[in-house]
């Protein structure tokens, strides 16, 4: 279990963080037959786990740099989805190109729901962006299960669209994307899991550039002895297909495959086993047939009879037990017996074991209920008109569903249609967060439902991972892991490492120094896995927190790693293709609207720039050298004039004093006593000084703690030279060799024992502009800005007749929008719905 620190240095143990064993939620029935017996190890291990899911639905598919992406935020539960109570906080990213973390938000969640706004920096370069969601709690599924989507940015910011692309961004065929060099990754996959000899199969192909991007190909499956096999086969929808294959035994079988650059490669399929079982599922409309078939070794008997396990998001349903031999044993599946989602099919022998597991998708119905839009009139609107819009939820058998939750954007058609396949709610909720890994264009398996999309999922369904549970882990009864536990509030967790980061510290004793924005001191211990945790922020504000670690016997030589979320995914991510027409009158709108805007709102442009040119007199600047440029982020408003002391190339510095030794006798009016670590300072005639620590306000108490060999400058504020900061007693500013962003040691990893983390508070979301024409005012209304987005209202609720009305107004342009709408009804059904709005000026 992890250690629990609350505000007032109180010790106490969370609930979750520990091992929790399955099979101990009731006891075993003595009749309980095999097939039970897995079907209950399944549902406790579900009761254990608890999976969460998170949504966010975008006002736009894509964007440019300079622009704010919209979002709101659903948190259901992984079975029903239904409004998730378990965890309270949410956590959003938006990840660059370069996979850095370039935004973040951290959102209470009430009712599982939350919503925000995170600006697209024009300083940021134009390319394909990563934005994720997540509780803490969604991480002790793995990080492929976190909400993960993929963003196109592009130029368009009135201040950086000139400045050329970065050199990752190649460019291809306008509207297709740059296929890297070298020949593609081509995987192969058995039904069921293994090619057994003997046995008829099908075998799912993918096929992936560098970029992890789908890649069509054409292939021959060759046998040892160079004959073609399975002759023209071809992948059908972003590089998947199938195709049968009765392996012999003995064979090594390869597949020849045309690259797109021109020439072949040849590529293994999976070994060829002697004995074993094959799955084979066929969709008959209502039904699937299920098919199992059984390789034994030569002379053996048959084996007792198998049987069918199916699960979908948690409902189980098994098959009786059936014989297998010289024929198969079938199964009829009822799709009507499952709710909507990922059928996950699992064949066991007569002990229990499991043999072979497919994955298959149940959709009885539409995948998301529709939502009526209605707007107020047929006809064109005209410029500043009022919009009524009215939105209409109701089941299959037409009866209203109060309490729906849903979210709700206004915006050019044109940029609405830039990705026709980006995730919508249904695809997250039904399909992608259930599946480990990257699924590329997963809306394009829901928006027009034929038998091409159904294949196309089948075969999505046989190449992608799947892993909310490893059979052999539940079958045994394997304890289940809980590292993070359900957020009610903010924490500051982490762990205590050996000074390389590799072997945990347990019993680390730790000291919390919190600075701002309440001033405190809480000590503890670290848990048996060297990990930590704080709780009882109160949100309000960004909390700057220092951690000092020692080993329980006293020495430093430890890290502290605090838990910053999932790690950044290492995947390469696609270049931007040029861009179509479309994205380029996209990204001409999107120019103009934020030329506009910052017209409107001097304190919106970047650096302070405003928006008309001043012509200045020569001007004479003047400098003094200083040990830490005056550019520095560390350097707070930017102050000079302090006493510089120099540790980098003092030779006292480099004897492992602590800072404050140092210092002594070398700062005339600088008074230091007492001994490490317990020294106190003052400066003549002011009193105790303000400490910074690489720009951040800090305790002497931390400063105590510091090696003179970590130390690249100090910096001494006093009398006038102080008062930028607001101090009367002096401030001492310390900069690390480690935080300086130039500095090129051969170890820039964390200070030894000490870490200084910035803990953001609860995000205060942002309000769309959307005027409201026609009401009073002492001021003629100025120009409209709004060009790619009318309106955005991230919470809206259908009362007890299953509707809402809205309201928003037209702006100065004329033009085609879409409204779409989406959310989660209170029984954790999708809902889905779009319709048009014109403008026509005058």
């Amino acid at each position: 279990m992890n250690a629990n620190f609350s505000r007032n240095g109180a010790l106490a143990l969370l609930a979750g963080g520990g091992l929790l064993a399955l099979g101990a939620a009731r006891p075993r029935p003595a009749d309980e037959s095999i097939l039970q017996r897995l079907a209950r190890q399944v549902s406790e291990y579900y009761a254990t786990v608890l999976p969460e899911k998170a949504y966010l639905h975008l006002d736009k598919p894509v964007y440019a740099t300079g622009e704010t992406i919209w979002f709101s935020a659903y948190v259901v539960d992984g079975l029903r989805h239904q409004a998730d109570s378990l965890s309270k906080v949410l956590y959003v990213d938006l990840v660059s190109p370069e996979q850095k973390i370039v935004a973040q938000r951290t959102l209470r969640l009430q009712g599982g729901r939350a919503y925000g706004d995170l600006d697209v920096a024009d300083t940021l370069a134009a390319g394909t962006y990563q934005l994720r969601a997540y509780t803490n709690w969604m991480r002790n599924a793995g990080d492929e299960f976190v909400f993960n989507r993929r963003l196109q940015v592009w130029a368009a910011s009135p201040y950086t669209a000139n400045a050329p692309p970065p050199p990752t961004l190649r460019r291809a065929a306008a509207g297709t994307a740059a296929l890297p060099a070298g020949r593609p990754d081509v995987q192969f996959f058995p039904e069921g899991g293994a090619l057994v000899a003997g046995l008829p199969a099908v075998v799912a192909c993918k096929a992936v550039d560098a970029n992890g991007r789908g890649v069509n190909v054409k292939a021959q499956i060759m046998d040892d002895r160079n004959v073609a096999v399975v002759a023209n086969f071809a992948t059908t929808h972003l590089g998947m297909g199938h195709f049968a294959l009765t392996p012999a035994a003995g064979q090594h079988y390869r597949a020849r495959v045309a690259l797109p650059g021109g020439g072949t490669a040849d590529y293994a399929l999976p070994a060829v086993q002697a004995s074993g079982y094959a799955l084979h599922v066929i969709d008959a409309g209502p039904d699937y047939t299920v098919e199992a078939r059984y390789q034994g070794p030569a002379g053996a008997p048959a084996p007792g009879p198998v049987m069918l396990l199916t699960e979908v998001r948690g409902f189980l349903v098994y098959m009786a037990p059936r014989p297998i031999g010289t024929a198969p044993a079938t199964w009829k599946v009822a799709k009507a017996r499952y709710p909507n989602g990922i059928l996950h099919l699992t064949l066991v022998d007569g002990q229990g074991t499991p043999q072979a597991e497919r994955l298959a998708f149940v959709q009885n119905g539409l995948a998301a209920l529709p939502a009526a839009l209605t707007p107020s009139q047929t006809t064109p609107y005209g410029l500043r008109a009022p919009v009524q819009l009215k939105v209409k939820v109701a089941d299959a058998a037409g009866q209203p569903l109060a309490g729906t939750n849903f979210s709700v954007s206004v915006v050019d058609a044109a940029s609405a249609n830039l990705d026709p396949t980006a995730e919508t709610v249904a695809s997250n909720l039904l399909l992608t967060s259930d599946l480990a890994g990257y699924v590329e264009g997963p809306g394009y398996y829901f928006q027009n439902p034929t038998a091409a999309t159904a294949g196309a999922l089948d075969d999505l369904l046989l190449t992608q991972g799947w892993r909310r549970f490893v059979w052999k882990n539940v079958v045994s009864g394997q304890a289940v892991y809980l590292e993070y536990p359900a957020d009610q509030a903010l924490a500051l967790g982490g762990q205590v490492l050996s000074e390389h980061g590799y072997r945990p510290i347990p019993n680390s004793q730790l000291t919390f120094i919190e600075s701002r924005p309440v001033r405190q001191v809480t000590t503890g211990v670290t848990n048996a896995a060297g990990r930590f945790r704080f709780v009882g922020f109160d949100g309000r504000d960004t909390a700057i927190v220092t951690l000092q670690a020692r080993r329980a016997q006293g020495g430093s030589n430890v890290v502290i790693r605090p838990d910053t979320g999932p790690s950044v995914e290492k995947l390469r991510l696609p270049p931007l293709p040029t861009p179509p027409a479309a994205i380029t009158d996209y990204v001409k709108r999107s120019r103009q609207q934020q030329a506009d805007e910052h017209e409107m709102d001097p304190s919106r442009h970047p650096a302070g720039m405003v928006a008309r040119n001043i012509l200045l007199d020569n001007v004479a600047v003047t400098a003094k050298r200083v040990a830490v440029p005056a550019d520095d982020p560390r350097r707070l408003y930017g102050a000079t004039g302090g006493t510089v002391v120099d540790f980098a190339s003092n030779p006292t510095a480099q004897s492992g004093l602590s800072v404050l030794q140092v210092l002594q006798g070398r700062v005339a009016g600088l008074t230091i006593s007492g001994s490490p670590p317990n020294m106190s300072i003052q400066i003549r005639n002011q009193g105790t000084p303000q400490f910074i620590l690489d720009g951040q306000r800090v305790d002497a108490d931390v400063i105590n703690t510091l090696v003179s060999t970590d130390i690249q400058s100090v910096e001494v504020f006093k009398g006038n030279e102080a008062a930028i900061f607001g101090s009367s007693g002096g401030v001492i500013a310390i900069y690390t060799k480690r935080a300086d962003p130039k500095y090129k040691g051969a170890d820039k990893g964390p200070a030894p024992g000490i870490a200084t983390v910035r803990l953001p508070g609860y995000y205060q979301a942002r309000e769309f502009y959307a005027p409201r024409y026609g009401a009073p005012t002492l001021t003629a209304p100025g120009p409209d800005p709004r060009r790619t987005s009318l309106y955005w209202n991230p919470t809206a609720r259908t009362n007890a007749a299953g509707e809402a009305s809205l309201t928003f107004f037209t702006a100065d342009v004329s033009g085609t929008f879409r409204a779409t709408v989406e959310g989660v009804t209170a029984a954790g059904q999708p809902v889905r719905g779009t319709a048009t709005v014109t403008v026509q000026g005058k």
